[in-house]
C-alpha cells in the first residue's frame, strides 16, 4: 500500500521514488487483485527480486497515438535500450519513469530487494517482525569513503535554489563517469541533501566552504550566526551539500591508488560551465569525507555514529588511496583514500 511504498522507498532505497514505485505497487495489485497488504508487500519483493530485467514493468499495453511525440520504443531508440529496469507509464505518451538508474544504483535497488524478499520471509516463519523491514538507512554507515559535493552561494537563497539545483541536476553524471572508474565498484548517490544558511560576517567564504561537509569543521561552523529576516541586508552564505557513497575493490596485483580526479574535474567544469555562473557567488567543492568524518546533520536523533576500532595491523595497499583534490572553490576537486 502506499504508507509502506512511502516509508520503505525514502528509507532504505532512495534512488527509485514517486510515481515508479506506485506503477511497481500497482502491477502486483493487478497481479494479485484480491490480496491484503501483507501479501503485496510479499510479493513485491519476490517477484521484483527475480524480475528478467531490463524487461520492462507495464500497467498496460504501450499505444501508439495521434501527436508527434516521442514514445517509449527500445526497437526504435538506442537510448531507449540502455535503461537497465524501466518502469513504463500507463498514459500516453508512454515513458519510462526510471530511465536515471545506472549501473551503481541498480545493484542498490536490487540489493534492497533481496533484503526485503529475506526478511518477509523471517517474518512469515515468525523470526522477525514488521518494523525490521521499515527500519532506517544505513547509507552513513555503509561505505569507507564518500565523496561530498558543496555548492555555495554569497547572494539570496533565490539564487542559491538556482545555482544547488543545477549541481544536483548535473550529480548524474559525476556518479555515471566514477561508475567507469578503475576500482570502483558502486558509486551510491544519496539523493537527499543537506542545507544550511550563514551570515558571512568577518568570516572568509573559503573558510566557511572548507569547513562545511565533515567532522572536523563542525566546530568552526557551529560557530556561525543563522540569518534571521532583520539580517536580509547582510552578506549572507547559502550552502548545500551532496554525498555519493564509494564502495572500492581495488585489485591486490592492481595500482595502490585509485585516481578519481579526471570524473571530478569533469563533473566540476561542467557545473561551473553554467552560463549564469558567476565566480564571486557560486561555489562548488568536492572533497574526500572518510566514514568516520562524516558530520553530525546525517545521522537522526538517536542513531549511533559509526565506532572507530583502532587495532594495529599491517597497511592494506589494497584501498590505499584515493587521490586527494585540491580545494574546489578555485580548481578541481581529487580525493584522498589514505587508510
Amino acid at each position: 500500500d502506499s504508507r509502506f511504498r512511502g516509508n520503505w522507498g525514502a528509507s532504505r532505497c532512495e534512488v527509485v521514488r514517486g510515481v515508479a514505485w506506485a506503477m511497481l505497487v500497482a502491477r502486483i495489485t493487478q497481479l494479485y487483485p484480491n490480496a491484503v497488504s501483507a501479501v503485496i508487500v510479499e510479493k513485491f519483493f519476490n517477484i521484483y527480486t527475480k524480475w528478467n530485467w531490463p524487461q520492462p514493468v507495464l500497467l498496460k499495453p504501450i499505444e501508439d497515438g495521434p501527436l508527434q511525440v516521442r514514445v517509449w520504443n527500445p526497437r526504435l531508440y538506442a537510448h531507449d535500450r540502455q535503461h537497465r529496469m524501466p518502469v513504463i507509464t500507463p498514459a500516453y505518451p508512454s515513458m519510462c519513469a526510471t530511465h536515471n538508474i545506472t549501473s551503481s544504483t541498480q545493484k542498490v535497488i536490487l540489493s534492497e530487494l533481496e533484503r526485503g524478499s529475506e526478511i518477509m520471509a523471517q517474518i512469515n516463519s515468525g523470526k522477525s517482525t514488521w518494523a525490521n523491514l521499515f527500519e532506517r538507512h544505513d547509507f552513513f554507515h555503509r561505505y569507507k569513503f564518500y565523496l561530498c559535493v558543496v555548492a555555495a552561494t554569497v547572494s539570496t537563497d533565490e539564487e542559491h535554489l538556482k545555482w544547488s539545483g543545477l549541481v544536483k541536476s548535473r550529480l548524474r553524471q559525476l556518479v555515471l563517469k566514477l561508475e567507469v572508474t578503475d576500482g570502483v565498484e558502486i558509486a551510491h548517490p544519496y539523493v537527499k541533501d543537506f542545507s544550511d544558511s550563514y551570515l558571512v560576517e568577518d568570516h572568509k567564504t573559503e573558510d566557511i566552504i572548507n569547513s562545511y561537509g565533515t567532522l572536523q569543521g563542525e566546530t568552526f561552523i557551529s560557530s556561525l550566526k543563522a540569518p534571521t529576516p532583520e539580517d536580509k541586508e547582510k552578506k549572507q552564505i547559502h550552502i548545500t551539500k551532496l554525498f555519493i557513497g564509494l564502495d572500492i575493490k581495488l585489485k591486490p596485483d592492481g595500482a595502490k591508488k585509485l585516481d578519481i580526479q579526471y570524473p571530478c574535474s569533469e563533473y566540476y567544469s561542467s557545473c561551473k560551465g553554467w552560463t549564469s555562473f558567476n565566480e564571486e557567488i557560486h561555489h562548488i567543492q568536492i572533497k574526500n569525507v572518510k566514514l568516520y568524518d562524516l558530520p553530525n546533520d546525517v545521522y537522526v536523533e538517536g542513531e549511533a555514529r559509526p565506532k572507530k576500532v583502532s587495532k594495529k595491523r599491517k597497511k592494506d595497499v589494497k584501498l590505499d588511496q584515493l587521490k586527494r583534490p585540491k580545494s574546489i572553490a578555485s580548481a578541481p576537486v581529487p580525493v584522498d583514500s589514505a587508510n
